[in-house]
């Protein structure tokens, strides 16, 4: 009778500390982030920076097909994020930029879906023959050179936005369809990288140099039209 009442003792004291330990894990906040009807998930593209006590920890969603929602845990290290910001791509919209409280709660947010154009762009790699020398595509990525200022970070990684891949014919041409993102100046300079890479290794062939006014070392300067024809200068690496 004896062992049979100390078990239970031991069985009563031990539940209180599991139920209160699974019940602190769900009292830490989550972000549930919703996409618009009917978007292809897979296409979006999300980084975020987050603070609290812990200090702050960025981060970004890995995209998958299927999905109608996104969640990010706002918490490191059992420690809750007090706010996170998000910079927000989705293929055919504006980029959204959001800066959410979270005050210990999890919250819920819809990622908007505001409309933006594109404009055509045209390019000749020289030289030619980096081109014909084996399989190549040229990947597209937008820079936001103002994600810090926004994060309210002073270094690290400028957030990368990969807009897509374009192959380029035997004479080193290609058109790619860009963002008209000089629509949204107000964020700050971004800038456009162009890279030549192996379709099949993703084995980095050459970083493409635009030779045009205001063009930085290898990196085309958002704008509202460009030339009837860029020329990108190839240069290994």
């Amino acid at each position: 009778m004896c062992r049979f009442a100390l078990a239970f003792v031991l069985l009563a004291a031990s539940v209180p500390a599991s139920v209160g330990q699974e019940a602190g894990l769900q009292r830490l906040p989550r972000l549930s982030l919703v996409l618009p009807s009917g978007f292809a998930s897979e296409t979006v593209q999300i980084n975020y920076f987050m603070g609290g006590s812990f200090g702050g920890y960025g981060g970004y969603v890995r995209a998958g097909k299927n999905r109608t929602t996104y969640e990010i845990d706002a918490s490191v290290d059992g420690k809750p994020a007090t706010n996170i910001k998000l910079i927000a791509y989705l293929p055919g919209c504006k980029i959204a930029t959001l800066n959410i409280p979270l005050l210990g709660a999890t919250q819920e947010r819809r990622l908007p879906c505001k409309p933006l154009g594109r404009i055509s762009l045209r390019g000749q790699i020289f030289p030619v023959f980096i081109t014909q020398e084996q399989p190549t595509e040229v990947e597209v990525a937008y820079l936001a050179m103002w994600d810090h200022q926004f994060f309210g970070i002073y270094d690290g990684m400028v957030t990368t936005i990969r807009l897509g891949t374009v192959v380029p014919d035997a004479n080193g041409q290609f058109e790619v369809k860009l963002p008209n993102l000089h629509k949204q100046m107000n964020l700050g300079e971004g800038e456009f990288q162009f890279i030549l890479r192996h379709p099949t290794s993703g084995n980095i062939l050459a970083f493409l140099k635009p030779t045009v006014a205001g063009a930085s070392s290898d990196s085309l300067k958002v704008d509202s039209s460009y030339p009837s024809v860029v020329l990108f200068m190839a240069e290994r690496q």
